[in-house]
């Protein structure tokens, strides 16, 4: 198994375990997360993933990784609740893998953040 698959799958499974520490582990010092326009940076990211798990309940599937090296895609189904209602989407992750870390990714969902 690739270095960058395990990555990723450590990364789906911290997420779905609501493990923050596991989460954050495989972030860059100078990591950022991207989705639509908002520009989430390093420091603002355990807040970010935190407010998710709190609030959201995700859960994550993996679909399928596709790893150029340095450049990963992720597809992804994701289910979370929202003001009671249950709900879903596809994603795609792009994430630019730098010696193990994650320091960049940009996610992609099908629909709208609201779907």
């Amino acid at each position: 198994m690739s270095a960058n698959l395990e990555l990723v799958r450590r990364h789906v499974d911290a997420f779905n375990a609501a493990d923050l520490d596991a989460l954050l582990a495989d972030f860059a010092p100078d990591a950022t997360w991207v989705m639509g326009e908002t520009v989430v940076p390093a420091e603002e990211l355990p807040d970010l993933f935190g407010r998710a798990v709190h609030y959201l309940d995700p859960h994550l599937t993996l679909i399928r990784v596709v790893d150029g090296g340095d450049a990963v895609a992720v597809e992804l189904h994701e289910r979370w609740t929202q003001d009671g209602e249950a709900k879903d989407a596809m994603l795609l992750a792009l994430l630019d893998v730098h010696e193990g870390k994650v320091r960049r990714g940009k996610v992609y969902r099908e629909g709208s953040a609201g779907a």
